[in-house]
């Protein structure tokens, strides 16, 4: 059958989508208009939509799936599914399977109700509401004419009235009578589904109808009432809101409906809509407002007169001013979400004090009528759903603990606590804590102390209590709300009890609780009597933890004199857990009153849990009851941890009475017992509780200070001990405290820095490394800084000498990591560490104070090796990056300055000191080196680190010393810092970016730096000026030099070097060398220096330096000291040189002596000595550039005889300086000189043909006055040169017979002319470019021309000299252009030397050889033309010679 009929459901949905096809529907009705009418099509389609729907009646759970999955083959499917269903519903009338059948199509329906989404709303507002009565016949006969989508959403539509009316109209069917609860389920989700869907605007005009015909009978049937089952909806938190909405329109409906079963009941609600009425969702709270307004209305449309009983009796006296009240609030209601429970507060207290609500409302009724309504609200509101009775509490939390007064609510609120936490559901939960919060605040219209049963039992949480929200959460709320005025309203023992079980709370596991807990404490205002009779009922216990049944007895004969809230506290382990708490919370109490008068019972406490019966007896009572090990290390943990807080209990009240401005009570520091804290600090094995005593002895000693001064010793005694072994940094702090504390009392009774700095260098070795720094540090801190720095490293230093021993320190020498190794003990090592925690304005004085201590000392050897130690650290510290950053940044620079200059002095002093007294002492010769070497090492740190003002000072006070050496010394310091100052001010320019002078030497000094180098350079002066040659020679060479450091360094301050040039140019006739040279340089310096203001000392130094130049002279004949002679020779030339620059037109009447002593001195002429010889090339070419001609021409022309006797060097160097003197001549000075200047040179140029003995090489000499010449013809005149050029060609053609040469020739002459007048002038000619615009000008003479009359004139000469001695220097001279860069030259060159070929033919071989090399050069030429010439060039050569030349050329 069932088979059968899905082919028939198949067969029809098919013909069901071919009639109805929009797209076939006109073909297929021009078929059937000849066949059938649509009557008969209609009418079969019926009888199959009437035949599954029979089918599917009989089960509708079975062939559900199958339609569902059937509908969706074709549109039309699902038509004719909705019309099976359809026809089902109409077909239910007789029969009794109402839920049955909305249980199994309900789903479904929703299902493609949701489907359809968007799209449905479209339908809805084109549904025509009388479509609701029609049948599937007539959804069957709009097939042909409707479109099938909407169809299909129109019978959707009337499916679901069918079932909504089939529901309700099935009341009397006895399957409601089997299961009521079911029924009013599903009818709860078919009203849900109609509000949140859209379906409710398609039953508008309907659905209310059916409301109220059917819903208060179908009701009636299930035992509950229509206003209960829609506050079912607007009183759940969780139902949707357009449900509440919709179930609020129908409660207003039914008040609109003059039914004389509903008003009272209605009214009976009105507390159930203060639920939405509160809403956060606007639109609920004004269908709740709409529901207050109707039932308003229906108050004064019915009369209530007849029916005052039940609870009608108890509201109508007020409910109508109650509802008229809120409805003239309305636009406040519902504009403001807050207003409703301040409205309800303010109308049911006696006081208002919103200022959102009129004040006149709380007068609207008086005491007993707001009782009776808030009972009447609380009462009804008990009957609500969970979420709706908190609702309702909420609203009504601001009258506080009044609500309580209500019975119902009081027994409500002991139910929740009795229920365990596995009962109570979360909104239980909920209204428990808002119950708990409403019990602790006070009311302010219903008075009473509520009963603090509530709140004690909320608070009872185990020691280990769960994470249980519902038993945590009303805890916490209770504690969140604890107020100081509900803990004052209790009584004496009920503050008690709450007290004690706040204690047990403080510790709890759940730190929610802990910290609500602490908050509360510190809310409530805690009498210190309550604190002081727990302390004190702990006190009379023997022992607080027992082991053995007798102590229980004992335990239980003590509980009978406790009051009944302490009975709990004094059970095993829980006394510990209590105690605890209770010392933690007497920690955080700081503000109670009164909390002095605790001190007493606390450190009788403290004797108590220090005692041994405490430490050890309470676990060794009964062995046969021995707890585990974890147990017994958590009971010492706990004794530990409360004899930590009890220590910082009392720590924290004496810190309270220093601070406090109330006095301290009579009696109060009496209780103090210093000695046990004494005690308990020896006794103790742990750090942290011995931390805590020195903190409390901290706080006392700055309380009453007179008290530790009984017990210092042992104080002091205890934290020695204790700082070996406590190194952590709490220890460190708690140390730092109680020396800061007890040292100021102590050096109030001692004075003795040292004594207490003793104590601890004793002890330090036993200290761990890194706790030694921070002890030390602190301690100077206290003593100062500045006064016992210099004490601890006396003491450091002599405690490693002392320790280690001369013979230790000896043995230690031996290798060369001697200091490396004293580096490595721990004096050594701590000294460098602590100092390094302090700036040097710091331990820089301290250093120096050392050196003073030490050296006030009888020189010893440890003392020396004390002194190496302290040296040798000295030098690491000057080397630090922290001296250096502080003498950048200029910081605290005169205090620093001031401190090194008094370093350098006692440096000094105490190398002379052990110098002098080292073979007596028996210092050793390596140990002396070593100290020499480390104080020459701080001294050169140390001056190139001060400043100039301060460096002279030093110098200044040093020179004063009548100790000789020690001035010597001074001096070479000086001279050592002034070298070195050069390199080191180059490093400072590169990294400063200093914008110095010229003269890279020059330093700058400020007025008072001025000051004290004047008072330095008279010191030096007076040196130069008393040194006894003999004896004091070194002295004063050393004082000379300093002076010409000092010269060259300091060239600005001119006025100080005045004075020094008398006394310095008096030592250049000294005998000694050495001496005599220092003077003549430094003479020189002070007159570069001095310039024109050393004119007055001019005779003196000329006088001076000539007769000492003639002594050397004369000594160097001897040729002894060689060395010395060369030194001072030149000492004379760099004094020389300063003078012709500085002094030069002043030296007329020493121009002879000087210009003698440059041009015949073998010493300033001969090239032997480089150095020697540039340094006198300089001098003589400052002669001629310094010194007026008219002055200078004279004595050089007189020299000439001398020059020639001398020899060639000297004669060469007498033409060079007459060369460079006519350089600089004027047009004045030539025409007054020329000619005697061209005839001396003329006679010096017949030196060839005279042929001297002592000339080596005449033509260099030639050369030299041939330069001489050339000058002067550069300077001459057409009318000048000419009468010279023909007396000069008249000297070459004049012949001269001499007797000395056995021919009479001219030939000298000819070498001389030629080599004068024609040689490198027109040869130089080659190189010389021409000019650039040079086509501007028509008249002159074109390159071209130019170089053509330039080779000829060349070759001409060559054929008019006539010999070969002519022709070699010229062809050479041609020859040395060809390798000119410039390509003219180079074509010039090799055009000549053809010329040459073709002019003197066979003549030429003579200078093959010599051509040969360059030809070679050219033939390789880059430059083409340059090729192709030389290329003829060879082959002329070639057919000249008749020899292959290429053979030369290779080699």
């Amino acid at each position: 059958m069932l088979e059968l009929r899905l082919l028939v459901y198949d067969y029809v949905a098919g013909y069901i989508e071919g009639t109805g096809s929009s797209d076939d529907l006109e073909a297929v009705s021009r078929y059937e208009k000849k066949k059938h009418k649509r009557g008969n099509i209609s009418t079969v389609n019926m009888e199959i939509v009437k035949s599954l729907s029979e089918a599917f009646l009989m089960q509708p759970h079975d062939y559900m799936p199958w339609l569902t999955r059937s509908c969706s083959d074709f549109k039309s499917s699902k038509t004719l599914f909705f019309l099976v269903l359809l026809q089902s519903f109409s077909m239910l009338e007789n029969n009794g399977k109402v839920l049955v059948l909305f249980e199994a199509c309900f789903p479904v329906l929703k299902s493609e109700w949701e489907a359809f989404g968007s799209v449905a709303d479209d339908s809805l507002q084109q549904f025509n509401e009388e479509m609701l009565g029609w049948d599937s016949r007539k959804f069957l006969d709009q097939l042909f004419v409707a479109d099938i989508d909407l169809l299909n959403k129109d019978i959707l539509i009337c499916i679901f009235w069918r079932l909504l009316e089939a529901f309700v109209s099935a009341v009397s069917s006895e399957v409601f009578l089997d299961d009521i609860q079911k029924a009013v389920d599903q009818g709860q989700d078919f009203f849900i589904f109609v509000a949140i869907s859209n379906l409710k605007y398609a039953f508008k005009k309907h659905l209310p109808e059916l409301v109220k015909k059917y819903l208060p009978g179908f009701l009636g049937k299930c035992k509950d009432s229509p206003v209960s089952f829609l506050s079912s909806f607007y009183t759940v938190e969780d139902v949707p809101v357009a449900v509440q909405v919709e179930s609020l329109h129908c409660f207003a409906y039914l008040c609109s409906q003059l039914d004389e079963r509903l008003p009272v009941e209605l009214l009976d609600q009105f507390p159930s809509l203060l639920v939405p009425l509160a809403s956060d969702n606007q639109a609920t709270r004004i269908a709740a407002m709409d529901c207050i307004e109707k039932l308003y209305k229906l108050w004064c449309q019915v009369d209530f007169s007849s029916k005052k009983n039940g609870n009608s009796a108890i509201w109508s006296h007020f409910l109508d001013e109650v509802l008229g009240l809120l409805v003239q609030q309305r636009r406040l209601l519902l504009s403001d979400k807050n207003f409703l429970p301040s409205l309800l507060t303010c109308l049911l207290s006696s006081s208002c004090d919103s200022i959102m609500v009129s004040q006149d409302i709380e007068q609207r009724f008086n005491q007993s009528t707001k009782e009776k309504i808030l009972s009447f609200i609380l009462n009804s509101a008990l009957k609500l759903s969970e979420s709706g009775k908190l609702k309702v509490l909420s609203l009504l939390k601001g009258l506080g603990n009044a609500i309580l007064h209500v019975k119902e609510v009081d027994s409500l609120l002991s139910l929740l606590l009795k229920k365990s936490s596995q009962e109570l559901s979360e909104i239980e939960v909920r209204i428990l804590c808002l119950l708990l919060e409403i019990c602790v605040v006070p009311s302010s219209s219903l008075g009473g102390q509520i009963s603090e049963g509530h709140v004690f039992k909320a608070l009872e949480l185990d020691l280990k209590s769960p994470e249980d929200r519902a038993i945590i959460e009303p805890c916490l709320t209770v504690l969140q709300k604890l107020s100081s005025q509900f803990y004052s309203g209790l009584t004496a023992e009920a503050q008690g009890h709450l007290f004690r079980q706040l204690v047990l709370l403080f510790r709890n596991g759940n730190g929610d609780v802990q910290s609500a807990t602490r908050d509360a404490l510190l809310r409530l205002n805690i009498a210190s009597s309550t604190v002081g009779q727990m302390v004190e009922l702990v006190l009379k216990e023997d022992q607080l933890i027992t082991g053995s049944g007798h102590g229980k007895k004992k335990k239980k004969s003590a509980e009978k004199s406790m009051p009944g809230y302490y009975n709990v506290v004094f059970k095993g382990e829980q006394a510990l857990y209590f105690l605890s708490s209770l010392l933690d919370v007497l920690l955080l109490k700081k503000d109670m009153v009164d909390r002095q008068l605790l001190v007493d019972p606390l450190f009788k406490l403290l004797g108590k849990v220090f005692s041994d019966e405490w430490r050890h007896g309470t676990l060794t009572q009964d062995e046969r009851e021995i707890q585990s090990s974890n147990a017994s290390q958590a009971i010492s943990s706990s004794i530990c941890y409360i004899q930590q807080t009890l220590l910082l209990v009392l720590e924290d009240i004496c810190a309270s009475l220093k601070n406090a401005n109330s006095p301290v009570k009579d009696g109060i520091t009496n209780k103090i017992d210093i000695k046990m804290l004494v005690d308990c600090a020896r006794l103790t094995m742990d750090g942290v509780t011995r931390n805590h005593i020195f903190a409390l002895l901290t706080s006392v000693a700055k309380l009453v200070p007179t008290r530790i001064l009984e017990h210092i010793l042992d104080i002091l005694t205890v934290i020695g001990e204790s700082a070996v072994s406590q190194i952590d940094s709490l220890s460190q702090h708690v140390f730092e405290e109680l020396i800061s504390a007890i040292v100021p009392y102590w050096l109030s009774k001692t004075n003795n820095k040292e004594q207490l700095l003793q104590i601890f260098v004793n002890v330090l070795p036993e200290v761990a490394e890194h706790r030694r720094l921070s002890i030390v540090v602190f301690l100077l801190r206290i003593l100062g800084d500045t006064d016992s720095f210099a004490s601890l490293l006396v003491l450091l230093f002599h405690s490693l000498v002392s320790r280690k021993g001369l013979s230790s320190l000896n043995e230690m020498y031996t290798s060369d990591s001697f200091l490396v190794s004293a580096q490595r003990e721990w004096e050594y090592a701590f000294a460098v560490h602590i100092c390094g925690q302090y700036s040097c304005q710091i331990w820089l004085p301290s250093i120096v104070t050392v050196l003073q201590l030490i050296g006030k000392s009888d020189l010893s050897q440890e003392l020396v090796m004390q002194l190496l130690f302290a040296m040798n650290f000295l030098l690491h510290k000057l080397q630090d990056p922290e001296f250096a950053l502080k003498l950048e940044l200029k910081e605290n620079l005169n205090g620093i300055q001031r401190t090194l200059g008094e370093l350098m002095e006692q440096l000094v002093s105490l190398l002379q000191e052990v110098d002098a007294r080292r073979k007596q002492l028996g210092i050793s010769v390596a140990i002396w080196k070593e100290f020499k070497a480390c104080v020459r090492a701080i001294l050169k740190t140390i001056t190139m680190a001060i400043t100039p003002s301060t460096c002279f000072e030093c110098i200044t006070k040093l020179l004063g010393n009548s100790d000789g050496t020690v001035r010597k010394k001074a001096l070479g310091i000086l001279c050592e810092t002034l070298k070195d100052y050069d390199s080191v001010k180059t490093k400072r320019k590169e990294k400063r970016e200093m914008d110095l002078d010229s003269n890279r030497y020059e330093v700058y000094l400020d007025d008072a730096a001025l000051e004290s180098f004047e008072k330095m350079c008279a010191e030096i002066v007076q040196i130069v000026d008393n040194s006894i040659e003999e004896s004091n020679a070194s002295l004063k060479l050393a004082a000379v030099s300093t002076l010409e450091l000092l010269t060259q360094r300091f060239s600005s301050t001119y006025s100080v070097f005045g004075m020094c040039l008398a006394s310095v140019t008096k030592g250049i006739n000294s005998e000694n060398l050495a001496v005599s040279s220092s003077c003549l340089k430094t003479t020189g310096a002070l007159v570069n220096v001095l310039g024109p203001r050393a004119l007055a000392e001019l005779p003196c130094v000329m006088e001076n330096l000539i007769k000492k130049s003639r002594e050397i002279s004369l000594s160097s004949k001897s040729k002894s000291k060689n060395d010395e002679n060369t030194s001072i020779f030149l000492s004379i030339l760099v004094a020389l040189e300063a003078v012709i620059d500085k002094l030069g037109g002043f030296l007329n009447p020493y121009l002879g002596d000087i210009i003698e002593l440059m041009v015949l001195h073998p010493a300033y002429v001969s090239a032997s000595d480089l150095k020697l010889k540039l340094k006198a090339d300089l001098v003589r070419k400052l002669l001629t550039d310094k010194i007026p001609v008219r002055l200078t021409l004279q004595p050089l022309l007189k020299i000439y005889s001398g020059a020639v006797k001398s020899g060639d060097s000297s004669l060469v160097i007498t033409f060079e300086m007459l060369a460079n003197l006519v350089s600089k001549m004027d047009r004045a000075s030539v025409s007054g000189h020329y000619v005697k200047i061209f005839d001396q040179c003329m006679v010096a140029l017949d030196l060839r043909r005279q042929h001297p003995g002592s000339f080596q090489n005449i033509d260099v000499v030639e050369k030299s006055v041939i330069s001489a010449i050339v000058s002067l013809t550069m300077k001459l005149t057409e009318n000048m040169f000419k009468p010279l050029f023909a007396k000069t060609i008249e000297w070459a053609e004049t012949e001269v017979e001499d007797v000395a040469v056995s021919a009479s020739t001219n030939i000298d002459r000819a070498i001389s002319f030629y080599s004068l007048v024609l040689l490198k002038p027109t040869v130089s000619q080659l190189v010389i470019e021409p000019p650039t615009s040079i086509e501007e000008y028509p008249d002159i003479p074109s390159v071209k021309e130019v170089d053509d009359l330039l080779v000829n004139c060349i070759g001409q000469m060559a054929v008019t000299a006539g010999n070969d001695l002519l022709w070699k220097p010229l062809n050479h001279e041609v020859l040395m252009q060809t390798r000119s860069e410039k390509i003219r030259a180079r074509v010039l060159g090799l055009r000549i030397v053809k010329q040459l070929l073709d002019n003197l033919k066979e003549e030429y071989e003579v200078l093959f050889v010599e051509t040969f090399p360059f030809l070679a050069e050219l033939l390789e030429d880059v430059e083409l033309p340059v090729k192709s010439l030389a290329q003829d060039i060879l082959k002329e050569m070639e057919t000249l010679s008749g020899e292959n030349i290429q053979q030369y050329l290779g080699r």
